[in-house]
């Protein structure tokens, strides 16, 4: 340890000039310190573009591709309008199905039609069964009660089973839902498809709930519909044919015709929203790799902050942060494929199509690969011509298995989606590797992976700061003795002329 002594001999700002001759030793490690903060600064930017990246891929493409939005159909119901309502799914074929309703189905019921008496209302459901006072027999030596409803047995312990428990089970394992109205105690059950047969029970419990003379039941029938001439019995009034969701609401008076064709304002919505999706990625990664780069404006060092205000702060790390993405060779490389991708031919079923014939172009050159509908009439007439193909120009897989081929961006075989999807994952993969970006998560605070090229320079970075803080503090150890034997050679020197002075 130095005993560091004032310049009480010499006159000297000793810390001063310490202070000084560290200033001139500091520089080497504030550079240091600059270049680690703008390799944090490009880290940080880096994740901002990822999680764009990973948000158009992982989120909105997947569900682009899944959800039928841009298959999306619509039906329309003429003739006879009141007897059938319609809903088309993505699956639909487009074209015109007549629709007939000769009988609408109904469910088997039984039913008590009067309160449920010698017990206490409202019953409690949750009571087990033999406390609610209803009078059945148990089975034989035991507290179990059976009953059987359309041939199915069903065994509940008395003691121990409530009556939720019981309805629960019958729902569960039985073809009818059971009900119970804990104000009345009237109890019920009804068949879960359409079919012409009565519901038929047995059972001492169900003779309680459903006693002779007081209840109330009718068999249930098929629902009989016509469409295009062919006669077929439903177990529902609702189902699905061909794709298209059918509702049977009365006895026709007279064919119902129900049309099927493309959902083209839908479908335009959708692409609409893709574009935007789409302009949006390419917008910011374009502009941070034609971002200016002000290399004399450094990160600022702590004696820098503290001389300047708030404001010039602001404006100077502004000009820092800035063009630390200029020109990345990744980035570079995806947004060139995305444009690539989108503006070369897809072939389907042996016929080339892309973008331009459905009215869809990129920008001038200012726009820098943005995409624009240049013709919203014409992108509606194509689709409605051939939705299917329009569909298919985003959708459509490649059979190609070989990995340079399959993930080119001007694969023929690929969709647009598809394409695309392949270039972000390229590019997320590159970005991971460099800088550590997650793969997956759209998160801001989501880690660094520790393995990545920047995060290795970072870690080399703060052994050398380290290494440089511990000889800074040997020069400044260094520094003190030296001025503080000047100051003794002085002191001494100074009592010696005092005394011959003397």
């Amino acid at each position: 340890m130095v005993t560091r002594i004032s310049g009480f001999a010499s006159g000297l700002d000793i810390d001063s000039l310490v202070k000084d001759l560290m200033k001139a030793k500091r520089a080497p490690l504030d550079k240091l310190t600059q270049q680690k903060t703008s390799l944090e600064w490009q880290r940080e930017q880096y994740r901002d573009l990822n999680i764009k990246m990973v948000d158009l891929r992982n989120n909105k493409l997947f569900n682009y591709s899944l959800n039928g939005s841009l298959n999306a159909k619509q039906v329309s119901v003429s003739g006879n309008t009141s007897a059938v309502s319609a809903k088309a799914t993505s699956s639909a074929a487009a074209g015109t199905m007549m629709v007939e309703v000769k009988q609408l189905g109904s469910y088997a019921t039984v039913a008590s039609n009067d309160k449920l008496t010698g017990v206490t209302l409202p019953l409690n459901k949750n009571t087990p069964l033999q406390g609610l006072g209803l009078g059945y027999t148990p089975d034989s030596g035991t507290t179990n009660v059976t009953i059987e409803i359309n041939g199915k047995s069903i065994t509940l312990d008395g003691a121990t089973s409530s009556m939720n428990d019981l309805i629960a089970k019958i729902n569960k394992d039985t073809n009818v839902n059971a009900y119970l109205d804990a104000e009345t105690g009237k109890f019920s059950l009804t068949s879960k498809e359409m079919k012409g047969e009565a519901i038929t029970w047995s059972g001492s419990l169900l003779d309680k709930l459903l006693p002779t003379g007081k209840t109330d039941s009718s068999a249930g029938q098929v629902a009989k519909v016509a469409i295009n001439g062919i006669v077929m019995d439903k177990t529902n009034n609702s189902f699905v044919q061909d794709g298209v969701e059918i509702t049977l609401n009365a006895v026709s008076t007279a064919v119902s015709n129900l049309t099927v064709k493309a959902n083209t304002d839908s479908i335009v919505d959708s692409i609409k929203t893709f574009i935007k999706d789409y302009n949006d990625l390419l917008e910011s990664v374009n502009n941070k790799l034609n971002e200016e780069r002000y290399r004399s404006y450094t990160p600022l060092t702590t004696a820098q902050r503290a001389e300047m205000k708030d404001d010039e702060i602001k404006m100077w790390e502004e000009k820092a942060r800035s063009g630390l993405l200029r020109r990345d060779p990744t980035l570079t490389t995806m947004t060139d494929s995305m444009r690539l991708a989108m503006m070369t031919n897809v072939e389907i079923d042996g016929k080339k199509v892309n973008l331009f014939s459905f009215g869809i172009e990129t920008g001038d050159w200012q726009q820098k690969g943005k995409l624009v509908i240049k013709d919203e009439a014409k992108l509606r007439a194509a689709i409605e011509a051939n939705p299917d193909e329009f569909e298919k120009l985003f959708v459509q897989q490649t059979q190609q298995t070989v990995p340079t081929t399959e993930n080119a961006a001007t694969n023929p075989n690929n969709g647009l989606f598809s394409r695309l999807s392949s270039i972000l994952m390229t590019s997320i993969e590159g970005l991971s590797s460099k800088a550590g970006t997650s793969k997956v998560s759209t998160s801001k605070d989501a880690a660094f992976i520790e393995s990545s090229l920047i995060s290795e320079q970072l870690r080399t970075l703060n052994t050398r700061i380290s290494d440089f803080n511990a000889r800074m503090d040997r020069w400044e150890k260094a520094y003190y003795k030296q001025f503080t034997a000047m100051e003794k050679a002085m002191n001494r020197y100074q009592s010696q002329s005092s005394i011959f002075s003397q």
